[in-house]
């Protein structure tokens, strides 16, 4: 799936942070803020947007605090500044420039990770229509195509309604461990993790492109047959060879590429190119 940049003679720009908020929330804030707010904007163009539902959450460097989106704008219109920061209990610590505050179930499910992952600073959760598909006919997926490469190992979540309950947080902080950075959430749609919001971005480009194949290939009514599956031994081999190739920084090539895709379109994403 490539990015294809509808034209617009008046793009709403994605750093919209005014040189008196920035000496509010600072430069590591202020930059942290551009990055979410240019992966909700690459979420809308790539078509993994459901209305303005499902969460894309950062934490503040240094801080526990997180960023989320306003719950009642669109992700093509979430900005910088729009953006909502609030603590791991619920608190709002700062609206933002919008007049919306946070849906609870974005706080609930992002929260719950956020606290009991400390490797992940970013989380992407996306209701597309590929990730619905698998998440609704597909009990335990298996790699077979070289996308799976960057999502094993994936874990699961059952369905127990829309999630409003902080019990809930329990479960789901036991059903995502360590070293996994992909969730299915069954019956509702895909989550990924990472250190960086860059790596997130990536891990679910990769699990929905997945979840794409399973559709295109019919894998959602029957199972992939056994030829099909790779082996352990090369899905081994594979994650070594992207290891090399991209490290630490898994993701940030692919994102930057992205955002000045953006900026070449004038959405002004304020991304850090180098």
């Amino acid at each position: 799936m490539s990015l294809r940049l509808p034209w617009s003679r008046n793009p709403l720009k994605i750093n919209d942070i005014t040189s008196s908020l920035k000496k509010v929330w600072g430069t590591q804030e202020s930059e942290a803020r551009c990055k979410l707010a240019t992966a909700y904007r690459l979420t809308h163009f790539f078509g993994w947007d459901d209305l303005i539902y499902g969460h894309l959450t950062l934490k503040v460097p240094g801080t526990q605090h997180i960023l989320i989106n306003p719950f009642g704008l669109h992700y093509n219109e979430v900005t910088a500044s729009s953006l909502v920061k609030i603590d791991l209990a619920g608190n709002v610590i700062d609206k933002g420039t919008s007049n919306f505050s946070f849906q609870r179930t974005g706080y609930v499910i992002h929260s719950a990770i956020h606290e009991s992952r400390s490797d992940l600073n970013a989380l992407m959760h996306i209701h597309s229509r590929a990730g619905v598909g698998v998440a609704c006919s597909v009990d335990k997926m298996v790699p077979m195509c070289q996308h799976s490469v960057f999502i094993e190992p994936v874990s699961y979540h059952p369905f127990r309604g829309i999630v409003t309950q902080e019990s809930e947080k329990i479960e789901l902080a036991e059903n995502f461990l360590a070293p996994s950075k992909c969730l299915l959430m069954k019956n509702h749609g895909l989550l990924t993790g990472g250190a960086t919001i860059e790596e997130a971005f990536s891990r679910m480009y990769n699990f929905h492109t997945v979840c794409q194949a399973y559709v295109d290939a019919g894998y959602t009514h029957r199972p992939v047959p056994p030829e099909k599956i790779l082996s352990e031994d090369i899905i081994e081999m594979s994650v070594k060879a992207a290891a090399s190739m991209d490290g630490e920084h898994f993701g940030m090539m692919d994102f930057a590429a992205l955002a000045r895709q953006l900026d070449s379109a004038g959405y002004e994403t304020g991304y850090p190119h180098s």
